[in-house]
């Protein structure tokens, strides 16, 4: 295994993957209506994850996961994101997606290569579901006879079945593709696909110019995606590289092969030619049977398939029809891919049968005479010949084997190579008819065969584990002579240190756990010990083992680099040890203007200091709307950097900055890139024709503005800032239609102003605007006097009472007023505002008409004279207020007082009733008299305040308190107690209380009903505020009892009550089953005893 290390990530063959693997994701999310840019930032908050897997879970048809509303949808905190991203993972889980080393941790940490390797479990789960079963042996070929109750073996993997289909289907002229990667760059082969699934496209394969793979390859994914809606996942300019990786080829390729794709449609269409009897429409179910397979063995091997009887078979009997066709395809060259017990489940693996079929595209009649590449089974066309005894084994000649003449089984050792001679006796037969298979009980032994003449053959394999080895030798199909040879392979003690191999990272993180493996398959035998350290501190270790592969676990909790010491069998396994830099990029940080806010064509700068979070690597990416920032990180000598980009557009721009692949502490920082120069003035209060030195001219006190058009400057806030002679003052900038802003003032001073205006902090173009402010010289109109207030028209005696005069726009006069009446004037008093505004105030002493006369520069302005009317003085403590409102009132209803002043002289009378939250509704009726009605509404209970004013005064008793229940609501009222269960009589307790709390104001009323003259009623309650009444009644005969309760005329929940009275428990106990308690109405004639109750 090799070491990797970070810059790994950026390798060509990743950045491909990630490419692919976020076009797959987003075919998915298409019907969701969403969509990912990046796999790493997208995924953190587990959001997307769960949308991905609950639309693939719903396309397949497979059970939801139960817990789907247990995660949050709105994830702001690290820990909400954390939950979320578990929650995806154990959707994963229960789909049958086993992750090993992926927690919730590396997800939101956006750890790269772990989340590819998560989405590509998840396209071999939902989209290769490639898997094998039972029956697989050690070597990898296939054993199609296993017994049912054989341990399972390891699963086919999906690359396997998809290449064994691939060479299937694919004509013989074509070659052999043996991988995903390069055997695809040049775009012959996935032409070829096409053609297969549709012979009437790319006829032209055969002449296709090799060292033309990129419009090789354009041309077919077009016809790909345009004729089957096969989507570009990968490019053509990717699936032609030579840095073209495994995984995105198999993801691309799969959806040619997948469920009714068109490789699986051309596969099955071709069965169905074959076999139509069967009506096959799948490569599941209908296999189970076997009878598909043993007519599509007929089909193609004709009369010597072993499978000519296969319509008479018994379809119950899966196994052996399964086993049956097995057999019979292997006579004809087609190795199965899965057992006989596997093909009869109905879970069996779709991809595998249809892997397994298009085999049988390349099987050969045994009327044929056919020839296979060397080390493959062959037969030839005399059904009778054995040719198993056509071959010998000549253990004479063998090296490596300690052979035993007497026994059956041999002797061998670990790492060394055993060598077996295989002699052809008959002419008939070829070294190229034997083939040779070993099953082992450690890991795969691979082997392979050697001709060294035409009549000897010499097989070679190199055992890698001790225990019982089995190795099979073919000719033709059929065992030769001596086979299988059985070989007890003893455990190598020796030692091999420097055989032992470590991959995995380089670095590792603060508080995060750091994996590597160790491999020790070539080493021999031993035990392992590691010890990490920096020289100062230790980390702690632990190992697990898988086989012969140890994987190390630690953690670190300070930064720096610490050296790696692997020993195997006591002994270190390189004088050069690896080296682990522990980084924390959580201590990165970085500051400067550039972090917030920057320019259009100007170099924005800030600075990071990476200093204290260890050795590493700094990236920044500035992403814009539409383009990607340019950007330079210059390193200074104490360690920190400095950072310059220039955006080339305004807008939103997102910045990312990476400590070692991990986004620092307040990264992704989103940057507001305006360009104050496209700030436009669309509409303004200046004229360029009036000037003052050069000044751009306004009028004192006048309204001066402002409209700016930003609406290509960028995501930005306006400022605006007017330097006065005498001070600086903010001002307020007004969002208006269509991204235009305005700035509005007033100067108030005379003199020279400066106008400051900025965008997103910059200055705008033009900014500042200089100008100049000079009162405006208003000629004198009296006509534009203005005059406001009651005292103008009303007053009242002894009340200080007042008016406003506004010349504002009058000119420069001065006011002058006098009030006259028949037998005195009144003195008015004039108070100066500013811009020519005064006040007018004045007491009168007696009740009256008098006129105001109001000049302004001597002349009488508009009305004048004006006729005021002044009042005498009212007697509102004379005035009374008498009704039942006084007491008690009820919510939503109209309560009435009465007003009585006819001893209080004229006057106006007002009202106003506050409650809790509401004000309640008043009316004022004027009887003529001099008495009023007043009503009352309240909207609310609780506690109101009443005002009732007579001439601006209170009246006697105002303000009232007043009580105001709410309205009445029988439901409730609650009964309860043993007066109202059935009972005996000699112990009966006739007791029961009724609870109106809540019930509003209203009357309750109880009657009991009863023989005659058989009991005594009492009911009562504390004092008259209590709403809980106690009810006793003792009741002397047996006998039905019929209890009624209503409050304010209406039945209280369980009223009317129906209580029997018995003589005995057995009585009881029979009343009890058959009459529940409030649970039927008795109608019974007797006396009638009652009570009734205001509350």
């Amino acid at each position: 295994m090799e070491r990797n290390n970070s810059s790994s990530i950026s390798a060509p063959w990743v950045q491909i993957q990630q490419k692919t693997f976020t076009n797959w994701v987003n075919e998915q999310l298409r019907p969701a209506g969403k969509q990912v840019d990046d796999l790493v930032t997208d995924f953190e908050d587990g959001l997307m994850l769960i949308t991905l897997l609950d639309g693939l879970v719903a396309s397949r048809g497979l059970p939801m996961y139960k817990k789907r509303s247990s995660y949050c949808k709105n994830p702001k905190l690290r820990v909400q994101k954390m939950e979320n991203v578990s929650h995806a993972l154990q959707m994963m889980e229960r789909a049958g997606i086993k992750m090993v080393n992926v927690g919730n941790e590396d997800i939101v940490e956006g750890n790269l290569k772990l989340i590819l390797g998560l989405v590509w479990r998840i396209i071999q789960r939902f989209q290769l579901s490639g898997g094998g079963g039972p029956g697989v042996t050690q070597n990898g070929s296939m054993d199609g006879t296993a017994p049912p109750q054989q341990k399972s073996a390891p699963k086919v993997p999906p690359k396997k079945l998809m290449l064994k289909w691939i060479n299937s289907v694919l004509p013989e002229d074509a070659g052999v593709v043996k991988n995903f990667s390069s055997d695809w760059n040049n775009g012959i082969i996935l032409s070829a696909i096409l053609n297969y699934c549709d012979p009437s496209l790319m006829t032209n394969w055969h002449e296709l110019d090799k060292s033309n793979g990129l419009e090789n390859c354009r041309e077919a994914m077009k016809i790909a995606n345009e004729k089957y809606s096969i989507p570009m996942v990968v490019s053509p300019e990717d699936l032609s590289s030579k840095h073209m990786d495994e995984l995105s080829g198999m993801t691309y390729l799969s959806y040619f092969l997948k469920h009714e794709g068109p490789g699986w449609y051309a596969t099955l269409n071709w069965v169905r030619k074959n076999v139509p009897e069967e009506d096959v429409q799948n490569f599941k179910s209908d296999w189970n049977d076997g009878l598909a397979l043993c007519g599509l063995v007929n089909a193609v091997g004709g009369d010597f398939s072993d499978c000519s009887d296969w319509k008479d078979m018994d379809r119950d009997d899966k196994i052996n029809n399964c086993h049956k066709g097995i057999e019979a395809g292997r006579k004809l060259n087609v190795d199965p891919t899965l057992t006989a017990t596997e093909l009869s489940q109905p879970s069996v693996d779709e991809l595998n049968v249809m892997a397994y079929a298009a085999g049988f595209h390349r099987a050969k009649p045994v009327s044929e005479t056919f020839k296979t590449s060397f080390g493959a089974e062959t037969y030839a066309s005399q059904k009778t010949t054995d040719w198993g005894l056509c071959c010998k084994i000549d253990l004479s000649r063998c090296t490596g084997l300690d052979t035993n003449p007497n026994g059956e089984v041999h002797e061998a050792n670990t790492e060394v190579p055993v060598t077996i001679h295989v002699r052809v006796l008959d002419q008939q037969v070829s070294v190229e008819d034997i083939s040779a298979q070993i099953e082992s009980p450690g890991s795969p032994v691979p082997i392979s065969l050697k001709a060294l003449s035409t009549e000897l053959v010499e097989v070679q394999f190199t055992p890698l584990d001790g225990g019982m080895h089995k190795v099979s030798v073919r000719c033709r199909g059929e065992m030769v002579r001596g086979s299988p040879i059985k070989v007890n392979v003893a455990k190598d003690m020796s030692s091999y240190p420097r055989n032992v191999k470590v991959g995995g990272n380089a670095s590792a993180f603060i508080g995060e756990e750091l994996q590597f493996q160790v491999d020790t398959q070539e080493a021999g035998q031993g035990d392992i010990s590691v010890d990490i350290t920096n020289g100062h501190n230790r980390l702690p270790v632990r190992i697990t083992r898988e086989g012969r592969v140890f994987t190390v676990h630690t953690k670190a909790k300070d930064t720096g680099s610490y050296v790696v010491d692997i020993k195997w069998n006591g002994q270190s396994i390189t004088d050069d040890p690896m080296r682990i830099a522990v980084r924390d990029p959580s201590k990165c940080k970085a500051t400067g203007e550039g972090l917030s806010r920057a320019r259009e064509d100007t170099p924005a700068i800030f600075t990071v200091d990476p200093t204290p979070a260890g050795p590493g690597e700094l990236r920044v990416q500035v992403e814009g709307p539409n383009s990607m920032a340019k950007v330079s990180v210059d390193e200074n000598r104490d360690g920190t950097y400095t950072v310059t980009y220039i955006p080339v557009e305004v807008g939103m721009f997102t910045l990312k900055i990476f400590w070692s692949d991990k986004q620092i502490p307040g990264s992704p920082y989103h940057i507001k890139v305006t360009d104050p120069r496209k700030v436009r003035v669309v509409k303004s209060s200046i004229k360029n024709d009036q000037t003052v030195n050069g000044m751009h001219k306004m009028t004192r006190n006048k309204e001066f503005k402002i409209v700016f058009d930003t609406t290509e400057a960028g995501p930005g806030m306006m400022q605006a800032d007017l330097d006065t002679p005498t001070s600086r003052v903010p001002l307020n900038v007004e969002a208006e239609m269509q991204g235009r802003q305005s700035v509005t003032f007033i100067p108030d001073e005379q003199g020279e102003h400066e106008l400051k205006v900025t965008w997103s902090g910059f200055p705008i173009k033009g900014s500042p605007l200089k100008l100049y402010s000079k009162t405006e010289e208003i000629p004198v109109d009296h006509t534009k006097v203005k005059i406001r207030g009651d005292g103008m028209e009303v007053g009242k005696v002894f009340k200080k009472t007042e008016f406003l005069i506004d010349g504002s726009t009058a000119g420069p006069g001065n006011p002058s007023v006098r009030m006259s009446g028949l037998d005195e004037d009144i003195d008015v008093t004039l108070t100066r505002l500013e811009n020519h505004k005064y006040r007018a105030t004045y007491t009168p002493e007696k009740p009256g008409t008098y006129l105001l006369h109001l000049a302004w520069s001597d002349r009488q302005v508009n009305g004048s004279p004006f006729k005021v009317n002044i009042a005498g003085e009212s007697h509102a403590n004379r005035v009374k207020a008498s009704g039942a409102a006084l007491g008690m009132l009820v919510a939503h209803n109209t309560s009435r007082l009465v007003i009585d002043g006819r001893e209080a002289g004229a006057g106006d009378l007002t009202a106003r009733c506050m409650g809790p939250a509401q004000l309640a509704e008043v009316h004022i009726g004027n009887n003529q008299d001099n008495t009023f009605s007043l009503l009352i509404t309240p909207k609310e209970q609780g506690k109101h305040v009443l005002e009732v004013k007579y001439g601006s005064d209170h009246i006697q008793g105002s303000p009232f308190v007043l009580r105001v229940a709410g309205a009445p609501d029988a439901s409730q009222v609650v009964c309860h107690g043993f007066g109202l269960e059935h009972g005996i009589l000699t112990k009966f307790r006739g007791r029961f209380v009724c609870e109106t709390k809540g019930a509003g104001s209203g009357q309750l009323k109880v009657r009991v009903h009863g023989p005659k003259g058989a009991f005594r009623v009492e009911m009562k309650r504390n004092d008259t505020r209590d709403r809980t009444i106690d009810v006793l009644y003792n009741p002397s005969e047996v006998g039905d009892y019929t209890i009624h309760v209503k409050w304010s005329d209406k039945h209280v929940p369980g009223s009317p009550f129906l209580i029997k009275i018995v003589d005995n428990e057995e009585q009881l106990r029979d009343v009890q089953e058959k009459f529940p308690t409030y649970s039927t109405r008795a109608r019974y004639g007797g006396r009638e005893n009652g009570w009734a109750e205001d509350i």
